[in-house]
C-alpha cells in the first residue's frame, strides 16, 4: 500500500479540527479547562492514530506527527513501531507528556568512528575531524541562557540514563564498534569543560566489560588520569625534534613515572621494564671526560690543572638512546602480558598533557602497542592546537551537547512522569543542552522542590539569575541556598578559593568562626556538597576539590564581590601550608637533615600550595616574590647545581600560574635566565653565559629590593631575615659566576662579604661549604697558602657539627680530596692519603639517614656518582705517579682508608688509548665497588648489604679525621710561609 495522498492527509487534519473546535465549545460552555484540555487531547489522538493506522500496512518508514495547540494536552501515547521519526510538538499554552515507544529496535549500525552523529546538525569539517569546526580554537562556554525554541526532532536511539549518567549510545556505539573491529590507533573523546568525558569514559569501561569479557581493560586503576604526568607551562608546545635537553631529560623522568604507574601492579609482567628504568637513571646527567673520569652532573672537579674534552655522544642523544630503550621495554613487556588478547587502555584528562612533550610521546608509544587501543579525552582547543598532526581525524568522538530527548531522559529519570515537554523545553532552552549545565539546573530543581516541576515557575526562577560566568556561580548558589543552609555555602565558597582540601584543612581556615567549633558541621557541609554533585574525589583518601567546571567563576564571583574574603582564606590556606611545612621539617633536629626535604615529595607539595596561595595576597607581593626567590635558590642550591632538579621547573611553573603583574612577570623571566644560563654538571667553563647568570641575579635583586643590601628597619623582623637569605644566596651564586669565569679576585670579593654575613647568623653548615669553596677559588688563583688556611676553617666549622651529632661525609670528602690536591707536588704519599680518604667518605655517602623519610635513604644517581668521581679523580692522579719510586707507598696509602688490598695488576696509565677503562679497571680492583643501576633506590638488597659489610671494617672516626684535616692544613700554611 502507498502512503496516504496529501488530500488524505488534509481530510484527517479537518476532522481532527472539527473534533477539536468542538471540545472548544462544550468546554467553553462549561467552563472547564480540563476538561478543554481532554477533548483537544481527543482530537489531536484521533489524528495521530487514524495516521498511525493507514501508515502500519507501509513498508517504509512512517514519519509520526503529534500537535497539541493552545491549552491541548497529549498523555499516555503510546508507539508499537520504531522506524521511523517522530515530531512531537507544542505550542503556547499545550502539554504533551508520557510519550513511549515500544518495539523492535532499527538495525545496529556501524558508522565510522568521528561519523558526525545525526541528532545535531552537521558543523563545518576540517580534514576529516567531525564535530565543531576545528579550523580556530572553540571557545569553552559555561551553560547559557537561549532563546526558547522548539526542542530539535526526537529520535530513536535508545536513550537510558545508567547510575545517573544519560548513555550517549550513539557516541558509545561508534567507539565500541572501533573495538570491536580490532582499530590499533588512539580514539579521541573530544568535549569541552562540564560536556561529561569523564562520565562517558566511565560508562565505556562497563560497556567494555560487559560485550567484551576477554579484553584487558587498563589501567587497572580505574581513577588514574594523566593529570600528574605533564610538563611545566613553560615548555608547552616544546616537543619533536626540537626539544631542548632539559626537555629532553623531563620527558624521559615523566613518561617512566607514567609508564610505571601504569604497569603498578604487574610488577613481576613489567620487570624488563623495570630493569631499562634502573640502567637510564642518570642519563641525563653523566658526562665522559676523556684521560680523567667519568663524572655526572653533580660531581665535583676542582683541580684546575686537569684538562677536559667531553667525548662520546651529545648529553640529548643519551638521552634520548635511554627514552628509545625504556619504550621498547615497555612495549615488549605489554606484548607478553597480553599474550595475544585484546586490550583498550582508557586515559582521562590528556588535555594536560598533549600540548607538551609527554603527551606526544605517548600518542606515538599508544600506536605502536600491539593489539592495543587507546582511548583519550580532549578539550577542542588543545586537539585543535596540539592533537591534530598526530591524532587520526578519523578515529574522533565528539561529544555533543544533549539533545532535548537526552535532556528529557536525563530529567525524568530524576523526576518521574512529572517531567513533560514544557518542562524540557525551560531546561533545555536555559542550558542548550550543556551536560554539567543540565546536572546543575537538576539541582537546583530539587532546592527548589515542587515549584520548580511548573515550567512557567521554573522559567521564572532562572530568569532571575545573571548572565555569563556570574551565571554559574548564581546558578550554584541556587542550589545550595545559602538562606536555608549558610554552612553548606560557606564551605562551598571556601573550597572554590582551593586548589583541593580535606577536611582538617578546611576548619583550620576557619578557625574564628562558629562553624570551625564544630568540624562535624563542616564534614556534614562537605558531603552534602558531594551528593550534589559539585565535588571530585581525589585519589587521596577524604581530599577533594570543586568541580573544574565550576571553581573558575565562583572563585573570581568571590574575588570580585567579596575582597576581604578572598585575601583571608587565601592568607589563611597559606598560614595552613607554612605550618605543615613547619610540621615536616620539625621531624629533623640537624642542620644538614633539614636539606632532605627538598627531595620530600609531600614537603613539596606543601611548598608549592603555600607558594599557590601567598601569591595571591596583593598587599603582600613584595614579601612573597622575596620568600619565593630563597625557596627557588636553596632547591637549586640542594640539587639544580649538580643535576636538572625537575622540583626547580616544578617552583618555576608555579609562579608561572601565580603571576598577578608585571614585577612577577620580570622576576620569573630572570630566574629562568638563570636558570637556563647556569652550567651543571662538573665541568663549568668559563664563558659570556656566567655574565648571563650575573646580570639575571643582580636583576632579581633589585627586583626584591635587596640589591644594595637586606637591611630595613621597617620591616618586620620575619620579613628581614627571608631579606637576609634572600640577599645570601644571590651572593653565593654571584660569587660562583665569578669563580667558574676565571674572574678570582672579584670572586674572592664576594666570599668576603659573606663569611661577615655568616659570621653574624653562625650556620655552621652554610660556613663550613663556603670556606671550602673559597679554598676552590684560592687554588684556582694559585694562592695554595689561602687554600690550605680556608680548608682549616672548614674543618672547624664540621668540628662543630660533629659535636653536635652531624657527619657531613659528602664536604668531608670534598676537603679530604681538596688537600690531596695542595700536597700532590710536595707529598705523594700525603696526598694518596687524602685521596682515600675521599673515597671513604663518598663511599658512606651512599647511605646516609634521612631524617625526613625512611631510616637511611638508598644510593642514588647523585651519591654513585661522586663515589664514581672521587674513586676515578684519585686513580687518574696517582696515574701520574707509577714511575715514583714510592709505588708501592702510595697504592698502600690510597686503599688504607678503605681497607682494600694492593692489586697485582699494572696497566699502562699513561696512554692514550683505552686509559680511561684502564684507570676504571685499576678503580674496580682498588676500592670498593659502587652501586650498579639496577641497584639503585633500594634500602635492602645486594648493594645495601655489600655497603654494610665494607663499612663495619672503616674507621669512621670523625673527630679523629679532622683532627689529620686541621694538621695537614696548617702544616701546609706554615711551609708555604717559610
Amino acid at each position: 500500500m502507498t502512503r496516504p495522498s496529501t488530500s488524505t492527509s488534509r481530510t484527517l487534519a479537518l476532522w481532527a479540527c472539527i473534533l477539536t473546535l468542538g471540545g472548544v465549545a462544550v468546554a467553553w460552555k462549561f467552563q472547564r479547562v480540563e476538561l478543554l484540555s481532554w477533548l483537544a487531547g481527543i482530537g489531536s489522538f484521533a489524528l495521530a492514530a487514524v495516521t498511525l493506522l493507514v501508515s502500519r500496512s507501509d513498508g517504509s518508514g512512517t514519519n509520526h506527527t503529534f500537535l497539541a495547540r493552545l491549552g491541548g494536552k497529549i498523555r499516555r501515547v503510546l508507539l508499537l513501531a520504531a522506524d521511523g521519526s517522530t515530531t512531537v510538538r507544542a505550542t503556547t499554552g499545550a502539554t504533551i507528556e508520557d510519550i513511549t515507544v515500544r518495539g523492535p529496535a532499527p538495525p545496529p549500525v556501524a558508522p565510522v568512528l568521528g561519523e558526525s552523529p545525526t541528532d545535531s546538525p552537521a558543523p563545518a569539517r576540517s580534514a576529516g575531524v567531525t564535530g565543531r569546526d576545528t579550523s580556530r580554537p572553540p571557545a569553552v562556554e559555561p551553560p547559557r541562557a537561549v532563546t526558547p525554541a522548539t526542542p530539535p526532532h526526537h529520535t530513536h536511539v535508545p536513550i537510558r540514563v545508567v547510575d545517573g549518567l544519560v548513555s550517549r549510545e550513539r557516541q558509545l556505539a561508534r567507539v565500541l564498534d572501533g573495538i570491536r573491529r580490532n582499530v590499533n590507533g588512539t580514539v579521541t573523546v573530544l568535549g569541552a569543560k562540564g560536556m561529561g568525558k569523564t562520565s562517558f569514559l566511565s560508562l565505556l569501561r562497563t560497556a567494555i566489560q560487559r560485550e567484551f569479557p576477554d579484553v584487558v581493560l587498563m589501567p587497572l586503576q580505574a581513577d588514574m588520569t594523566a593529570e600528574p604526568y605533564g610538563l611545566s607551562e613553560a615548555y608547552r608546545g616544546e616537543y619533536g625534534a626540537d626539544a631542548t635537553t632539559i626537555v629532553s631529560a623531563l620527558l624521559l623522568e615523566k613518561s617512566t613515572q607514567f609508564l610505571g604507574d601504569l604497569a603498578q601492579a604487574l610488577a613481576r609482567q613489567f620487570a624488563g621494564f623495570g630493569i631499562a628504568v634502573e640502567a637510564t637513571r642518570g642519563a641525563a646527567n653523566s658526562i665522559t671526560v676523556n684521560n680523567t673520569f667519568t663524572a655526572k652532573a653533580w660531581s665535583r672537579m676542582s683541580n684546575a690543572s686537569l684538562e677536559l674534552n667531553v667525548v662520546g655522544d651529545s648529553p640529548i642523544e643519551r638521552i634520548r638512546q635511554a627514552q628509545r630503550r625504556v619504550d621498547e621495554a615497555f612495549i615488549a613487556d605489554w606484548r607478553v602480558y597480553l599474550a595475544g588478547r585484546r586490550a583498550v587502555l582508557v586515559l582521562d584528562g590528556f588535555e594536560t598533557l598533549i600540548d607538551d612533550a609527554v603527551g606526544q610521546w605517548f600518542v606515538g608509544l599508544a600506536a605502536r602497542l600491539p593489539n592495543t587501543t587507546v582511548v583519550l579525552s580532549l578539550v577542542p582547543r588543545e586537539f585543535t592546537e596540539h592533537g591534530r598532526r598526530v591524532l587520526d581525524p578519523a578515529l574522533v568522538q565528539e561529544l555533543p551537547r544533549f539533545t532535548a530527548a537526552e535532556t528529557h531522559a536525563y530529567l525524568a529519570h530524576h523526576f518521574g512522569d512529572r517531567v513533560g515537554s514544557r518542562l524540557t523545553e525551560v531546561v533545555y532552552g536555559f542550558t542548550g543542552g550543556h551536560p554539567y549545565g543540565t546536572d546543575l539546573v537538576v539541582q537546583f530543581m530539587r532546592s527548589h522542590r515542587d515549584e520548580a516541576l511548573d515550567p512557567g515557575r521554573l522559567r521564572d526562577l532562572l530568569s532571575q539569575l545573571s548572565h555569563g560566568d556570574r551565571q554559574v556561580d548564581d546558578l550554584v548558589r541556587a542550589v545550595i541556598r545559602p538562606e536555608r543552609h549558610p554552612d553548606i555555602w560557606r564551605v562551598a565558597e571556601v573550597a572554590s578559593l582551593l586548589n583541593s582540601f580535606d577536611v582538617p584543612m578546611l576548619v583550620s581556615i576557619l578557625a574564628g568562626e562558629e562553624l570551625a567549633a564544630a568540624p562535624e558541621r563542616v564534614s556534614e557541609a562537605v558531603r552534602r556538597i558531594e551528593r550534589l554533585g559539585l565535588l571530585d574525589p581525589l585519589p587521596v583518601a577524604g581530599r577533594f576539590r570543586l568541580h573544574d567546571f565550576l571553581r573558575p567563576p565562583m572563585s573570581e564571583a568571590v574575588r570580585e564581590f567579596q575582597p576581604d574574603l578572598w585575601a583571608h582564606v587565601h592568607r589563611q590556606a597559606a598560614a595552613y601550608y607554612y605550618e605543615r611545612i613547619m610540621s615536616l621539617e620539625s621531624k629533623t633536629s640537624t642542620v644538614y637533615g633539614s636539606w632532605f626535604k627538598y627531595e620530600n615529595v609531600v614537603w613539596q607539595m606543601y611548598e608549592t600550595e603555600w607558594l599557590s596561595h601567598s601569591a595571591q595576597l596583593a598587599d603582600e607581593r613584595e614579601v612573597v616574590r622575596t620568600q619565593f626567590v630563597v625557596l627557588f635558590l636553596q632547591a637549586f642550591w640542594w640539587w639544580g647545581l649538580y643535576v636538572n632538579f625537575s622540583f626547580c621547573h616544578q617552583l618555576l611553573d608555579s609562579w608561572q600560574r601565580a603571576v598577578r603583574d608585571d614585577l612577577d612577570r620580570d622576576l620569573l623571566e630572570e630566574l629562568r635566565r638563570f636558570h637556563e644560563h647556569y652550567s651543571t654538571g662538573p665541568d663549568k667553563p668559563a664563558g659570556p653565559h656566567w655574565i648571563e647568570v650575573r646580570h639575571a641575579l643582580r636583576t632579581v635583586g633589585q627586583l626584591c629590593g635587596v640589591q644594595s643590601g637586606w637591611q630595613d628597619s621597617r620591616r618586620s623582623a620575619e620579613t628581614r631575615q627571608t631579606r637576609r637569605e634572600a640577599w645570601l644566596y644571590l651572593s653565593i651564586f654571584t660569587a660562583h659566576s665569578y669563580w667558574y669565569d676565571g674572574r678570582f679576585n672579584e670572586a674572592d670579593a664576594t666570599y668576603r662579604r659573606l663569611e661577615r654575613e655568616l659570621l653574624e647568623l653562625d650556620d655552621d653548615w652554610l660556613l663550613a661549604w663556603i670556606y671550602f669553596e673559597w679554598a676552590e677559588v684560592a687554588l684556582g688563583a694559585g694562592d695554595l697558602s689561602f687554600a690550605a688556611a680556608r680548608c682549616r676553617q672548614s674543618s672547624g666549622r664540621l668540628r662543630r657539627l660533629a659535636e653536635a651529632g652531624e657527619c657531613e661525609s659528602e664536604l668531608l670528602a670534598n676537603v679530604h680530596r681538596l688537600l690531596g690536591d695542595l700536597y700532590s707536588e710536595t707529598d705523594r704519599v700525603t696526598a694518596a692519603q687524602q685521596y682515600g680518604q675521599a673515597v671513604k667518605r663518598a663511599f658512606v655517602f651512599h647511605m646516609p639517614d634521612d631524617p625526613l623519610g625512611p631510616s637511611v635513604s638508598g644510593a642514588d644517581e647523585y651519591t654513585s656518582q661522586l663515589y664514581a668521581e672521587m674513586t676515578l679523580r684519585a686513580v687518574a692522579r696517582v696515574a701520574e705517579w707509577q714511575r715514583d719510586p714510592r709505588w708501592d707507598a702510595i697504592v698502600a696509602a690510597l686503599i688504607e682508608p678503605t681497607a682494600g688490598e694492593p692489586t697485582t695488576i699494572f696497566v699502562d696509565l699513561a696512554a692514550d688509548d683505552g686509559s680511561v677503562a684502564a684507570r676504571q679497571q685499576l678503580a674496580d680492583h682498588l676500592f670498593p665497588r659502587g652501586p650498579r643501576d639496577e641497584e639503585l633506590y633500594r634500602r635492602s638488597g645486594t648493594f645495601p648489604d655489600h655497603w654494610g659489610d665494607v663499612v663495619e671494617q672503616l674507621d669512621l672516626d670523625v673527630t679523629a679525621e679532622l683532627d689529620r684535616i686541621d694538621e695537614l692544613s696548617e702544616g701546609f700554611a706554615d711551609r708555604s710561609a717559610g
